[in-house]
């Protein structure tokens, strides 16, 4: 049974709130992690497809982590990231090129890989090289927390860790009342709004469908579907986290209202937006700047890292044209955004909008970048004919 999947699951879910809610009273607050570790080792082990896998990665992620972090200090971190990241490349590979006659993807794939592999990279970057590792029990929560399992939110290990310390000061009746408002909202987006927009608006005609009005209805339609989808998730996940006394990482905030590329990565998966920016264009960006032909060139340093960035998100999610496109697209999206920030500061006004209405220039802004993100997202989904 996978996360959000059945009625099964929220009837799991609300029995493990209220086992939490109980222990509240019999334990001490540094007992929290281990009720949490029973629960969620409960669900990977007795409900979850492929527990074997999924065990079987944190084992390896946990030991890579600490030869990289602990034992092998002088190696280069891309190294470690690289050797981290390997299931998730073979995989990926494998799905999209059938190099493995073998069936490599029956062997090593499990659902929730790609944010697992998130996650074990960002541990490894916030931790490595001079710090402690996590204790396993910590490590296990973090990796195998039951309400992002699947889809996320992408979690800091730091943020669990604090979330996790104070686990049991955080159930109490304020928080089941924003949770329980997380959880209405997430059933709203999840099993209504985005099921009437399925069903209504974007099965209205064959993706193959060439009619240029019939393609943009497909491609309105695949965004609004697929932000009540995953927006929903990630409300559901909050909500629940909250009943099981855990903070996870808010994920969407109004991304229709988003006045620029960067705006829209502030509201449109955050977590995802944040991690490839601490984790990729960050180091990336430093590692240009200490070219020594590149330091003239700022604009160019920050542009190709953008673009490199997006790129790499569209291979995260596979190496199929239609994924590297959209984050081509995206990156692209960034630099010119980035380029146009760059001309107004350097000239000393606005290049574009010039003395327009800061209103005209907001309802313009919107506008375009909405429609923006809706190509991007068009030929990420698969839909778009032309792909």
């Amino acid at each position: 049974m996978l996360p959000f999947s059945t009625i099964e699951f929220f009837i799991i879910m609300a029995f493990f709130a209220m086992l939490t809610g109980i222990c509240k009273f019999f334990l001490i607050d540094r007992h929290y992690k281990y009720v949490l570790f029973v629960f969620n080792a409960f669900y990977l082990v007795v409900v979850y497809p492929q527990p074997v896998h999924f065990l079987l990665f944190i084992v390896f992620s946990y030991v890579l982590t600490y030869v990289f972090a602990n034992l092998w200090r002088r190696a280069p971190k891309i190294m470690g990231v690289l050797v981290l990241l390997l299931p998730l490349l073979l995989i990926k590979m494998d799905i999209r090129f059938h190099f493995y006659p073998f069936g490599l993807n029956s062997i090593l794939s499990f659902a929730g890989l790609s944010f697992a592999c998130f996650r074990v990279v960002g541990y490894y970057m916030e931790k490595a090289p001079n710090d402690r590792m996590a204790d396993p029990v910590t490590y296990f929560n973090f990796q195998a927390f039951t309400p992002t399992l699947l889809i996320g939110p992408i979690d800091r290990y730091g943020h669990f860790k604090k979330a996790q310390d104070c686990g049991f000061l955080n159930i109490n009746a304020q928080n089941y009342t924003i949770a329980w408002n997380y959880i209405v909202k997430g059933i709203a987006f999840k099993y209504v709004l985005a099921e009437l927009a399925d069903r209504y608006w974007l099965q209205l005609y064959a993706p193959s469908d060439m009619n240029f009005w019939h393609m943009a209805n497909t491609m309105y339609a695949y965004y609004v579907y697929l932000f009540f989808d995953f927006a929903g998730y990630s409300h559901l996940a909050l909500g629940i986290g909250k009943m099981l006394g855990m903070e996870v990482p808010v994920n969407f905030t109004n991304p229709f209202l988003a006045v620029n590329p960067q705006d829209f990565w502030r509201r449109f998966h955050i977590s995802l937006g944040n991690w490839l920016k601490d984790n990729f264009f960050t180091p990336l960006y430093l590692f240009l700047t200490r070219q020594k032909p590149l330091r003239p060139y700022p604009l160019m340093r920050q542009n190709v890292a953008l673009l490199l960035t997006f790129v790499l998100m569209g291979c995260w999610n596979g190496f199929h044209i239609n994924f590297i496109l959209s984050g081509l697209l995206f990156g692209l999206y960034s630099a010119v955004h980035n380029t146009y920030i760059y001309m107004c500061r350097k000239k000393g006004r606005d290049v574009v909008f010039g003395k327009m209405s800061p209103v005209v220039v907001r309802v313009l802004s919107i506008f375009i970048v909405l429609n923006l993100a809706a190509v991007a997202l068009y030929i990420f989904s698969g839909y778009c004919p032309l792909i």
